[in-house]
C-alpha cells in the first residue's frame, strides 16, 4: 500500500471569503454612519446605563447653551 500523504492543493480563489466580509463589513459600517435617524442617543439609552429618566423633559440646543454657560468658572480666575 503506498504512502499517499499530502494531496495536491487547489488553487486559493482570487478574492478569498475572509476578504468579501471584510469589505462587506467596511461597506455596511460606511453606509449606516450616514444615516440619519433623528433621535438623540441618550435618549433612547435605559437610565440605569446613563440615559435620561423617563419622565426628563427634551433638551433643546438652547437649553444646551445655558447649561455649558452655567457649567463655566465664574470669578477673576475665569478666562474671557
Amino acid at each position: 500500500m503506498p504512502f499517499r500523504g499530502l494531496t495536491a492543493r487547489r488553487a486559493a480563489p482570487l478574492v478569498s471569503v475572509k476578504s468579501r466580509l471584510i469589505f462587506l463589513f467596511l461597506i455596511t459600517n460606511l453606509i449606516a454612519g450616514f444615516t440619519a435617524t433623528g433621535s438623540n442617543p441618550v435618549a433612547d439609552m435605559p437610565s440605569w446605563i446613563g440615559g435620561l429618566p423617563s419622565g426628563a423633559p427634551p433638551l433643546t440646543l438652547g437649553k444646551l447653551r445655558e447649561l455649558k454657560k452655567a457649567a463655566r468658572p465664574k470669578g477673576k480666575d475665569a478666562k474671557q
